[in-house]
């Protein structure tokens, strides 16, 4: 329910009631018969935890859960992890608004997540150096958010960060991030984190969304980030990639997109506010050799698998063949 499985509510409850985890665990057996088929092993547990007083959600909110238990879509949530890599400070400018935002990447023993701050102070402790490889960190009160099938820890500024905090130690951080691997369209499977290279034979007008300018989110009112904001009009792409063994429904999303049609921002929101025709974009495109990363999802209204991109380069096809010459020359070797 809150990113704990039974034998974590058991041991939370143990810790806080002080009774013994036999005792524990027969309350729930009594729950599941008195409730059978009506309710899992873990809701008995929390049922059994708040007949003994025990707050579960205040617990996790204060000792905060393993990384490889968050999930998109919990807000409130408290975590802990070493400094894995520092991804820096960039600025942005968006129309009348810029601004500052800072990455890192945190690891605990069940995974790893990218931490994003929006909050000056606590972007500070980037730039001065406080936030470094190796210091473990707290955060509490973040979000998670879903960002093309990676998962990322988002803070406001209602959220606090601790600084390598007391009795915490960190020995050994476990990779949760999904490896790259470089497939054909006919060999892809629901799951994958993929790169294709392949032409794109099929483009669709792009859609636009209203989205916060500081985050990207989309939003309908106020941003629950950043509060009352301009909503910036943000593009979404389909097009359909073939790689010579099979085609592909592909999805790209805000600066991708600029990428995959070949112009900036400026022109897209040009043709967009001035009505122009897609067609004479689409001309150039189509017949266009890109290569592209990203997830590999089901569509399960159509039954057919799609990509979800997050990363779009052109390639050169003679050096891409070069390196395809290359690779089997070393595998006959």
């Amino acid at each position: 329910m809150i990113g704990l499985s039974y034998e974590d509510i058991v041991a939370k409850i143990v810790e806080v009631s002080k009774k013994s985890e036999d005792e524990i665990k027969s309350r729930v057996k009594e729950k599941l018969a008195k409730l059978s088929g009506l309710i899992s092993t873990e809701g008995a547990a929390h049922i059994v935890a708040n007949e003994l007083g025990v707050d579960l959600i205040e617990i996790v909110r204060k000792t905060g859960l393993k990384i490889s238990k968050l999930n998109a879509g919990m807000r409130g949530i408290c975590a802990v992890g070493k400094v894995v890599n520092i991804y820096g400070v960039r600025t942005f400018k968006k129309e009348n608004r810029e601004g500052k935002v800072a990455s890192f990447l945190i690891g605990d023993e069940t995974g790893s997540i990218k931490t994003v701050l929006w909050d000056t102070n606590q972007i500070s402790l980037v730039e001065n150096g406080s936030i470094k490889e190796n210091v473990i960190v707290r955060l509490t009160d973040g979000y998670i958010r879903d960002n093309n099938g990676f998962k990322e820890f988002h803070l406001s500024n209602r959220s606090e960060i601790k600084l390598n905090p007391e009795g915490v130690t960190i020995d050994s951080v476990a990779s949760s991030q999904p490896t790259l691997q470089r497939k054909e369209v006919k060999d892809v499977k629901q799951g994958d984190f993929v790169s294709v290279f392949g032409t794109i034979v099929q483009i669709f007008e792009p859609r636009f969304y209203e989205a916060c300018p500081d985050c990207g989110k989309k939003i309908i009112g106020p941003c629950a980030e950043h509060g009352s904001v301009v909503p910036k009009p943000t593009p979404v792409l389909n097009f359909y990639l073939d790689d010579g063994t099979g085609t592909i429904r592909t999805v790209a999303f805000r600066e991708n997109v600029y990428s995959v049609l070949g112009v900036d921002e400026q022109r897209l929101m040009n043709a967009q506010n001035n009505g122009a025709s897609f067609e004479d974009l689409k001309k150039d495109v189509l017949g266009r050799q890109i290569m592209v990363a990203g997830r590999i999802n089901k569509n399960e209204m159509f039954e057919r698998l799609e990509m979800a991109v997050n990363k779009v380069s052109e390639i050169d096809p003679a050096a891409l063949a070069n390196n395809i010459v290359s690779e089997i020359q070393q595998h006959d070797v």
